[in-house]
């Protein structure tokens, strides 16, 4: 989990997803805006029915935007096939998506 200083206000989600600018790959959804401020990953019961297996991704997901550096505020929408790629390729992608 990112600190919670890092993490993208609630009350902002709806303003970052109308104004933000949307980038997708086969595996990931990104949102990215200029306004507001933190960082979401998004996983819905509709991409992994089980909490463990969002946990997982949620987990993969988040240690490889540890190492990147970031925009100012984005939101992070896996998709359903996400679950089944590993570690190396979920940071190539998100790296490929972000730059």
């Amino acid at each position: 989990m990112f600190s919670r200083r890092d993490r993208l206000p609630r009350a902002q989600f709806p303003s970052v997803l109308k104004t933000g600018r949307r980038l997708s790959s086969p595996h990931f959804l990104a949102v990215i805006s200029p306004e507001g401020r933190g960082y979401a990953v998004v996983i819905p019961k509709k991409v992994a029915r089980l909490s463990v297996t969002r946990h997982k991704i949620k987990r993969r997901v988040l240690a490889a935007l540890r190492t990147m550096t970031l925009p100012p505020s984005l939101v992070l929408f896996p998709k359903s096939s996400v679950s089944s790629v590993s570690y190396k390729d979920i940071q190539i992608e998100i790296k490929n998506l972000l730059s």
